[in-house]
């Protein structure tokens, strides 16, 4: 993935609850039987003590993303970095072939976060910012692991995605000091970790106005590296609707050639509600379709496209898969099925 192919998709799914496994399940088998499902699927549970699903993730053909920190302990808000190298292996020998870490938040960034109208909004971020804030020093957890990391990364082929720390909560924020050192920040890791031979995602950025993302997307697209946004959720008025916000926000900065895998949202996204098997499978959808959109502009991707328009044109119908003309919507008003030689 990256500049230049085709635009992929990554659903999200993990157990929020010791009970949840078997709703995650079937999460996947619906994945499995789309049509063009995602090529990537992240587990991003936040309980311990519940069965991995990354082999079942992997058994089901999809390339598995994980997100390590979630199921190291705190206590008092501190993270142990043992810990945390040790999870991160346990989840390589498991079979990710991605893990998104947070390595960019600093005491600097945690103080230019202040002046915002929601300082931080990263679920993995926070708990980074948090052992910070207890007294962990300048470096984070991930800075304190990293050289082990890259290394174990580098051996095993594995995908670093440099997670969005101060990723905007809402269109306000976005592209204000505070994300734009934190990006400055990625773009320095991912050169170093890429010059050592590690391949590396960047993400970014959250919520993000229209003008944001065309920002937001000429800074990223000069990297040069594989771009995830996360969302953008380009309106904070889409709730419920988020599924379809973020299709448009990604597409936005797709055609500026700046997301290159999409994170599928859900529609449960601001409504507090655990995205259900159906949701999980609607997010796919509207993902894939901005995806498409995008490979459309940067790739000229147009054989499904022409599939679809010859058959329509063949038939004299709007409608695909109907084998003749008209249909009972527009019945004898079908422009369609007008003779031009009866004129």
């Amino acid at each position: 993935m990256g500049p230049g192919h085709s635009t992929r998709v990554m659903a999200l799914i993990g157990n929020n609850s010791r009970g949840s496994h078997s709703i995650q399940l079937a999460k996947l088998d619906a994945l499995s039987a789309m049509r063009r499902g995602p090529e990537v699927v992240a587990d991003l549970s936040i309980t311990r003590n519940t069965p991995e699903l990354l082999p079942e993730i992997i058994s089901r053909g999809f390339v598995a993303s994980a997100l390590p920190i979630y199921a190291v302990r705190k206590r008092d808000g501190r993270i142990d970095d043992q810990e945390l190298l040790d999870r991160c292996r346990t989840l390589i020998e498991l079979g990710a072939r991605v893990l998104t870490i947070h390595p960019t938040a600093t005491p600097r960034l945690i103080g230019l976060a202040q002046k915002r109208m929601v300082p931080w909004t990263s679920r993995g971020g926070g708990i980074v910012i948090r052992d910070l804030i207890s007294g962990a020093g300048t470096d984070n957890a991930y800075q304190r692991i990293m050289p082990a990391l890259a290394s174990m990364a580098k051996a095993k082929d594995v995908v670093l995605s440099i997670g969005a720390s101060f990723r905007s909560a809402n269109i306000f924020d976005s592209f204000d000091q505070t994300q734009q050192e934190e990006i400055r920040s990625q773009i320095t890791l991912a050169d170093g970790l890429v010059a050592e031979g590690v391949m590396v995602i960047i993400e970014s950025p959250g919520h993000a106005a229209p003008r944001s993302i065309q920002e937001l997307s000429k800074v990223l697209a000069e990297t040069g590296h594989p771009i995830m946004p996360l969302g953008p959720i380009p309106t904070d008025t889409a709730i419920g609707q988020d599924h379809i916000s973020a299709a448009i926000g990604s597409a936005l900065m797709g055609l500026a050639n700046a997301a290159h895998m999409l994170a599928a949202v859900t529609r449960e996204e601001h409504t507090g509600g655990v995205p259900s098997v159906e949701s999980t499978v609607e997010a796919v959808e509207a993902a894939r379709v901005s995806a498409h959109v995008i490979d459309l502009g940067l790739l000229l991707a147009t054989e499904d496209d022409l599939e679809v328009a010859s058959a329509r044109a063949a038939a004299k119908t709007c409608v695909v898969d109907r084998g003749k003309a008209g249909c009972s919507r527009c019945a004898d008003a079908c422009p369609l099925i007008v003779d031009p030689r009866n004129l």
